[in-house]
């Protein structure tokens, strides 16, 4: 099963917390929608939100990866 995993940093003091990162988290779940899993955490030692996916389809797992960790970034 393909899979992707992409460290984001962060500056912001909590960014999972804010409404683009919830959003952004709701519709890649979504996406995926049972075909696959989304995981996304914080590093327990850094400044970083780990944003990992896996799925059949390796382009949605790709772009499902890409739209949270944009929304992460914006954060």
């Amino acid at each position: 099963m393909p899979q992707k995993l992409e460290n984001v940093r962060f500056t912001a003091d909590k960014p999972l917390e804010t409404d683009t990162v919830k959003a952004a988290i709701a519709e890649a779940e979504a996406a995926l929608n049972g075909s696959g899993r989304l995981l996304v955490r914080p590093s327990g030692t850094e400044k970083l939100i780990r944003v990992m996916a896996e799925g059949d389809d390796e382009a949605l797992v790709k772009r499902v990866v890409a739209d949270v960790a944009g929304a992460v970034r914006s954060a």
